[in-house]
């Protein structure tokens, strides 16, 4: 992965659709409107090659990938968010 161009605010994304399940609540949670996190879930999907987020009647449930990188990002996240 060239992480040349990427974007650290994708992770911030992840991490809130990973605990919300939802696009509009995520983008809340993080001051961005749905459009908004639709684009950057489309980005996070291109950038991973991983659906990582499906849509189900409970909301969106990640893949398999997704809970892989789940605790690495939010580990990552968590030194920054303490500041």
């Amino acid at each position: 992965m060239d992480i040349g161009g990427f974007d650290l605010n994708l992770l911030k994304a992840f991490d809130a659709l990973y605990a919300e399940r939802h696009v509009t609540r995520a983008g809340l949670r993080i001051g961005l409107g749905q459009s908004a996190m639709s684009g950057a879930l489309t980005r996070l999907r291109e950038l991973f090659d991983d659906e990582l987020f499906v849509r189900a009647p409970s909301g969106m449930q990640p893949t398999p990938r997704a809970c892989d990188l789940a605790v690495p990002i939010s580990d990552a996240l968590r030194p920054i968010r303490q500041r």
